[in-house]
């Protein structure tokens, strides 16, 4: 059963870029991953997913006037724990779950949205009883409760008593080590080049037994094995919902916009180049599309578009399917029309 938490979350981040605390929007890059302990959301896993997980102890009210318990008992906040988070930029992110010793689930096109947890960046409040991030992107993988990996024949997660070990850093890349069924297991995950929903992962051994992906049996299989899963997509996130309550569409409102919904995270505002094509000077100018030899204008159907539906025109160079669609109220699509349409050509 799903452990669910009340205790505050403690937040370690490895990464070769600087510390990032208080940055709503963090994000790596395909070659420096970051990496993120803290309580992640649950997608939707089936329960039986949960094997190892235990239920938490409940928590009684306290009453702080009176320094006892008070009658009833707390409610606890749900969030998925003993996960570490790994984002290669826009390529790929995914859980891995040290209770259970495998990915809990990846997604692309972004990270995390850490509003709830960080609060805002100017006062650091958090969520009051909500503080456990949102996803940013396309969910594309769900772990079953069952495995298509098999250990001399026997399904991986049948192997009694997973214990997490830690992991290692080579190239930046995370190799993640644990034990299941008295067997010891690194397991390295890595974004498919060029090819969008999927990653690629490496389980190997030390011992000699075989591991095989699909079927219980290979005569070949041996001791490693190399896998890539492409997935499909399994929902679109866009982060901790805020309600600015606009009462005008104007640039202003869209710049507020653009900082909330971390636009900024992908898309420079100066033509320097990011994970997402720069803003700078897009209105009224060609626009190089993939699978097309014939620009489109820049206008405002096409900008209201590519922020609505980002996978109906993808830029030139740029991989399909990483922007999640956003749903926004008409002052919302419209002030950030605004803002976009104001940005000037780099000098």
């Amino acid at each position: 059963m799903k452990t669910l938490f009340l205790l505050l979350a403690t937040t370690f981040i490895v990464s070769a870029s600087p510390h990032i605390t208080y940055d709503n929007f963090p994000l790596g890059t395909e070659d420096k991953p970051l990496i993120l302990r803290t309580y992640f959301p649950d997608p939707g896993l089936e329960p039986e997913y949960f094997a190892n997980h235990h239920a938490a102890s409940k928590s009684p009210q306290y009453n702080p006037n009176k320094g006892e318990d008070a009658k009833g008992e707390f409610t606890p906040i749900p969030g998925f724990p003993a996960a570490i988070g790994v984002n290669h930029g826009t390529a790929l992110s995914y859980i891995f779950d040290t209770v259970e010793c495998r990915v809990a689930y990846a997604w692309q096109g972004g990270f995390v949205d850490m509003f709830p947890y960080w609060g805002d960046t100017q006062r650091g409040n958090r969520i009051s009883y909500d503080y456990v991030p949102r996803l940013v992107g396309t969910l594309f993988y769900k772990a079953n409760p069952t495995s298509k990996l098999f250990i001399d024949g026997k399904p991986f997660v049948s192997l009694p008593n997973p214990k997490y070990t830690g992991y290692d850093i080579k190239d930046n890349i995370p190799t993640f080590l644990f034990s299941r069924g008295g067997h010891e297991f690194s397991m390295r995950i890595i974004p498919k080049k060029d090819a969008p929903l999927s990653l690629t992962f490496t389980l190997s051994s030390t011992e000699n037994i075989k591991i095989t992906y699909g079927e219980p049996t290979d005569p070949t299989a041996t001791n490693s094995l190399t896998q890539t899963i492409t997935g499909a997509n399994l929902g679109t996130y866009q982060g901790y919902q805020r309600e600015l309550n606009l009462k005008e569409a104007s640039v202003a409102n869209g710049l507020t916009l653009f900082n909330n919904l971390g636009c900024s995270a992908c898309h420079s505002i100066d033509g320097s180049v990011g994970h997402g094509p720069t803003l700078a000077g897009i209105f009224n100018t060609p626009r190089p599309i993939e699978g097309s030899d014939k620009p489109v204008q820049g206008d405002d159907a096409y900008i209201l578009e590519s922020i609505k539906d980002p996978a109906a025109k993808t830029t030139k160079n740029f991989p399909p399917n990483y922007m999640p669609p956003y749903k926004l109220k008409d002052l919302e699509y419209e002030s950030l029309l605004l803002y976009i349409k104001s940005l000037a050509q780099p000098e």
